[in-house]
């Protein structure tokens, strides 16, 4: 998924890490440096230093993955689709499914139009379905290009008497879904998008993910150090450790 590769660190740190690593391996190794191991951690510890230092990139998965949970709790009809043909498929099967989650899920099936004359047409029965249609409304509106529009669109949504209405707690779900549907929206044709989710959301932590969850974004954060350990593992059971560490 694009939004889990590009939510950091961005590729631009990766690469400048790496030469200057090797860099500083080079002038130290010149210079008489010759413990290999002290050589070798040298690249582990600037990969997880570029790594520890994206916070944007954590906030940007933290952000993600609880608006996955929220969502998920939300969700009434049937297992929320993530693809166009699990999308299909839910939409066959569901074809009476309420107006915000039907529209969403054409979305999910690339059929954004179609989703719009649902949502254009639909009236929420409470104060929480009002919202949720008209936070999608407003986040595939195709006018909101940028962060000015996008910071636009959120301020109509949090103007409706019926978000007022909802309890603190579910304001700020509606909050963060409709500025993650902003990015999702973006991230689907090809636009840039970190930034601007980064700073949207800044405001709304800390975000509320299970320890399970803080895991696994955990390990893609860090994937560059954890492959490098990775690496010298495997020269390790290849045997050639000893000639890596001889000094």
């Amino acid at each position: 998924m694009r939004a889990l590769r590009e939510a950091g660190p961005p590729l631009r740190r990766i690469v400048a890490a790496i030469p200057l690593a090797l860099a500083v391996v080079i002038v130290l190794y010149v210079a008489g440096v010759e413990n290999r191991a002290l050589l070798l951690a040298i690249p582990f510890v600037a990969f997880v230093l570029v790594c520890f230092i994206d916070r944007d990139g954590w906030r940007i998965r933290m952000a993600m993955a609880e608006v996955a949970a929220r969502q998920r709790e939300h969700w009434r009809t049937g297992s929320l689709p993530i693809d166009p043909p699990s999308a299909e498929s839910w939409l066959t099967e569901h074809p009476d499914a309420r107006p915000a989650e039907r529209a969403s899920v054409l979305v999910t099936a690339g059929r954004r139009e179609e989703g719009m004359a649902i949502l254009n047409a639909a009236v929420g029965e409470t104060p929480t379905e009002a919202v949720g249609i008209a936070r999608l409304r407003l986040s595939l509106d195709p006018s909101v290009v940028d962060d000015a529009t996008a910071h636009a669109a959120l301020e109509t949504l949090e103007r409706l008497p019926e978000f007022t209405a909802l309890p603190a707690e579910e304001r700020r779900y509606h909050r963060l879904a409709a500025r993650w549907s902003i990015a999702w929206m973006r991230i689907r044709v090809g636009e840039p998008w970190r930034a601007d989710f980064a700073n949207a959301v800044r405001d709304l932590g800390p975000f509320k993910v299970s320890r399970r969850y803080q895991v696994f974004h955990a390990i893609q954060q860090f994937a560059l150090p954890i492959a490098y350990i990775g690496a010298l593992l495997i020269v390790w059971g290849l045997g050639l450790t000893d000639a890596l560490l001889r000094g």
